[in-house]
């Protein structure tokens, strides 16, 4: 997709005004500004400050101020509503449930407003960090208006060079200037207001302040558990074109210039690669220029008899009737519903699904007659991939679902992420990253959990196109190599943000001209999955800094509401660690193609406990069967 026209959320606070830095260092263009405010009270006056989840409130007044100094038009509207769903997730169905207005919904009024007067904007900005409430609100709203959600901050601090106050010192190096204008921790005091909240000397105090009453991987140094609040008054040119100055008697914009100029080098883009995923990509890059044939490039499928009981039921190779693949698409969801029925289930107990193409064309029409049975918050993860050998004569598809049984203690656990990051790929429509499947008999004990994850191909986050590696002597298997690496780290990530611990089943699909290429790639996999998942220094300490991915401040609030298998765990940074423990070997399966054209893509079923199970999952069984003649 080319460059986007923006409508940029603001609050006054630093992740707004960052987040539209990175829209434009991605290449759009911002036509506006949006804000919600309190209301105005009957004797005119208004609130100065909100309790909202989902909007900061605070120095509101000041608002109207951002219109000159950044030379956009504001857009704002008051909020009426308030947080009545208080949900972590809001789905697609939140806005139509019978209900007291939700405050959520003034966003879409908002934005309605905005394109009116603004055709041409086609995505929105969000600031959003850490907090899955305020993104999956975001999220619900911007799709349901044909919007692109723009979250570029989303999990920084877990970016290279993962740090917890990263996003703090590249904004010092952007030149934004913005001010601490409450606090409410029991670290700060109000000897912390006004001062810029990326000066050096601020960020090593909130950095002490955060160690003393926060948590590792909170998002406290960076006020995402409400421990302050920030007013932005200047950044860099050309996005600034005046400062916002604050005295002791009034709040006033002033003509002059705002900030130093805005070098590209000044808005730092993180890394398309962590540090581990870099080296291991430096280390294979003999790969590319040796011959590979001496290496035994056979899988070992392990089809084994015992399966994880994690309560699931397996739904598979159901095809259907139809003259096109849409309609077939369509007979397909059809049965499946009443057969989910005769089980007393229904499409809200899925938690996975794999779609078996004849023509990876026929994709989009089988998608819109599959999405419009998953329209709630959190729908099942899904691996989609063509491959006609395996299909019926007549079948343009086939589709397996895993389901999951409703038990009392059961507790679904799942990642929809729609934004586009720097993190890993967004999944704009009705698939999540992962669902995670509890499998202990009490919720409360320290169980484990079966992690269903989205098939992962290698598009680049921020751009949500195919990567393809920008050096003139890259070859096609230099390509594959790049490839690959970026698709194992947003599985890396996503298993990261699932608590994932090891792997239970490893697939990578495949595609290939011929023969040779196609053993060619199954040696690459193997080889960067073996030195992605091998430990070179067992009991070795493995002290993190990174953040738990899961915190939000709704947790923080409501309490998370999850089972013991949710709870942080080591992180593997040092680049002597595994990223995770493979149960299995990786199997390998060539298939005729992949979305978007790409050369790979990963399959795994991740495990959050201590002790990983020997069996596999029915839905690994029956991938493994049915593609046994296609294993390289």
């Amino acid at each position: 997709m080319g460059n986007l026209q923006v409508v940029a959320l603001i609050s006054g606070g630093k992740d707004s005004f960052f987040s539209i830095l990175h829209c434009l260092a991605n290449g759009h263009v911002v036509v506006a500004l949006a804000n919600l405010h309190p209301p105005v009270l009957a004797d005119g006056s208004a609130v100065d400050d909100t309790d909202s989840f989902m909007y900061q409130t605070i120095a509101h007044a000041i608002i109207p101020l951002y219109e000159e100094a950044l030379g956009l038009p504001l857009y704002r509207q008051a909020i009426t509503g308030s947080a009545v769903n208080a949900s972590k997730d809001y789905g697609p169905h939140a806005a139509g449930e019978p209900s007291n207005h939700d405050e959520t919904e003034d966003l879409t009024t908002l934005l309605i407003t905005v394109i009116k007067a603004h055709p041409e904007v086609n995505a929105v900005s969000t600031g959003a960090i850490l907090s899955d409430y305020q993104r999956t609100r975001v999220e619900s709203v911007a799709l349901r208006l044909g919007l692109t959600p723009l979250s570029y901050l989303w999990q920084y601090p877990s970016l290279p060079p993962i740090s917890a106050i990263s996003l703090l010192d590249d904004m010092a190096a952007a030149g934004q200037d913005a001010r601490l204008v409450k606090v409410a921790s029991g670290g700060l005091d109000d000897s912390f207001l006004w001062e810029n909240v990326a000066d050096a000397r601020t960020m090593a105090r909130l950095m002490k302040a955060s160690e003393r009453f926060g948590t590792d991987g909170d998002g406290s140094a960076l006020g995402e558990g409400g421990e302050y609040e920030t007013l932005a008054i200047s950044g860099p040119r050309p996005l600034w074109k005046k400062r916002i100055v604050v005295d002791a008697d009034n709040v006033e914009t002033i003509p002059g210039e705002a900030g130093k100029p805005l070098d590209e080098a000044d808005v730092r883009i993180p890394d398309l690669l962590d540090r581990r995923f870099y080296l291991l990509q430096e280390q294979l890059a003999i790969l590319n220029q040796e011959p590979v044939d001496y290496i035994d490039t056979r899988s070992k499928p392990v089809l084994q008899s015992s399966l994880v009981d994690d309560g699931t039921i397996l739904i598979a190779n159901v095809v259907g009737n139809g003259y096109d693949a849409a309609e077939q698409a369509s007979d397909i969801m059809r049965q499946l519903h009443e057969r989910l029925t005769r089980k007393g289930m229904s499409f809200s107990n899925v938690v996975y699904t794999s779609i078996i193409l004849r023509e990876m064309a026929d994709f989009v029409g089988v998608n819109a007659a599959y999405g419009r049975h998953f329209q709630y918050a959190n729908p099942p993860s899904r691996v989609t991939f063509a491959c006609a050998d395996v299909l019926p004569k007549d079948a343009a598809l086939s589709i397996s679902v895993t389901a999951m049984e409703q038990r009392q203690y059961t507790i679904r656990i799942g990642l929809h992420v729609q934004s586009r990051s720097y993190w890993a790929p967004a999944n704009i429509g009705p698939y999540s990253q992962a669902i995670a499947v509890p499998v202990n008999v009490v919720a409360s004990e320290a169980g484990s959990a079966v992690v269903y994850i989205a098939g992962q191909i290698p598009l680049v986050p921020a751009t949500m196109e195919l990567h393809v590696r920008p050096t003139l002597d890259a070859g096609a298997e230099s390509r594959f190599t790049s490839q690959a690496l970026l698709a194992l780290q947003h599985l890396y990530r996503i298993g990261r943000a699932m608590k994932v611990r090891s792997w239970i089943t490893a697939i990578a699909l495949v595609t290939a001209k011929d023969e040779h290429e196609a053993h060619h790639r199954a040696a690459v996999a193997r080889m960067i999955w073996h030195d992605a998942t091998r430990r070179d220094e067992p009991g070795a300490d493995s002290a993190s800094d990174e953040h738990d991915p899961d915190f939000d401040v709704w947790d923080q609030q409501q309490g998370s509401g999850r089972p013991a298998w949710q709870q942080a765990i080591p992180d593997a940074t040092d680049d002597s660690e595994a990223l995770f423990v493979s149960i299995s070997p990786l199997v390998v399966i060539l298939v005729d193609a992949l979305p978007r054209g790409a050369s790979i893509e990963w399959i795994a079923y991740g495990w959050t406990g201590l002790v990983a199970p020997t069996g596999m999952t029915p839905h690994a069984a029956h991938l493994l069967e049915t593609f046994a003649d296609r294993i390289i």
